[in-house]
């Protein structure tokens, strides 16, 4: 995990990815002002819709954040006006089997623990078809990182056209031998300005090793979210910033409406 350091803030643990990923991120706390961190995701695919809602300690407490249960959890698709329940699954886990996303539909996620209620907005946008991953071929990488001999930094080249003319916001998801990868990949494409170009990105990885690449679509709120995100883990500052959540009444964490595209490769 990326660690900042830190001075009079708490590292929290978040769910970035909402399926066992986590990133430690830093968050300005008191003695006086623990909060709810919620992190939710409505996706398109079946079976990857859930949230997960825990609460921040007091800087002098150590011990992990505590889940929070029995909480009402609802996502609304607000174009069809459709409320489905989220039921809690394990402390502080909160999920829907029949919930499924649907491209260029708004969602609206309600939370209501105890008299506090807590509300956000995200639209599932439509994704571009990506028509290929190719890695690139070796340009003499980082060495590898401490326990994991052999493995290095291995770019790939993502092969699609933005006929669109919308900007559109991308996070790739990166699963290593069945081990999901705690970095943070972003990229924009920003078509309406007319710069329109399939960046590449890195993975650790060595030769044989089988990754499965989820290629997820996002809203803009989210990726300003997750950019900021990313700014704080190479942030070295004594006081970095909170992300700005996109969940009402002070809550931290973020809820995300996405597309996936699965894609699997073997390292050459």
């Amino acid at each position: 995990m990326y660690k900042l350091k830190r001075s009079n803030v708490l590292i929290i643990s978040l769910l970035i990815l909402l399926s066992s990923c986590e990133k430690e991120i830093s968050i300005n706390l008191n003695k006086s002002n623990p909060k709810f961190v919620i992190e939710g995701n409505i996706s398109n695919l079946p079976g990857e819709s859930m949230v997960k809602i825990t609460k921040t300690l007091n800087f002098d407490e150590t011990i992990a954040f505590p889940t929070v249960s029995n909480a009402f959890v609802t996502i609304t698709d607000t174009l069809m006006n459709k409320i489905d329940t989220l039921t809690e699954s394990k402390s502080g886990i909160y999920n829907n089997s029949n919930l499924l996303g649907v491209k260029g539909h708004t969602y609206k996620l309600q939370v209501r623990i105890g008299t506090e209620n807590y509300t956000s907005f995200s639209t599932i946008p439509y994704p571009l078809v990506i028509d290929s991953l190719v890695q690139m071929p070796d340009r003499g990488g980082p060495k590898p990182p401490a326990g994991t001999p052999g493995a290095g930094s291995i770019r790939f080249q993502p092969s699609y056209k933005n006929l669109t003319k919308t900007d559109k916001y991308i996070q790739y998801i990166i699963t290593r031998n069945d081990s999901l990868q705690n970095n943070l990949t972003i990229r924009s494409d920003m078509a309406a300005s007319l710069i329109s170009f399939p960046f590449p990105f890195s993975v650790q990885a060595k030769k044989n090793d089988n990754l499965t690449i989820d290629i997820q679509f996002v809203d803009k709120t989210v990726y300003e979210f997750l950019n900021e995100l990313n700014g704080n883990i190479g942030q070295f500052s004594a006081t970095p910033s909170n992300p700005t959540s996109n969940i009402s009444n002070g809550a931290l964490g973020f809820f995300k409406a996405h597309t996936s595209q699965k894609i699997k490769i073997l390292v050459k």
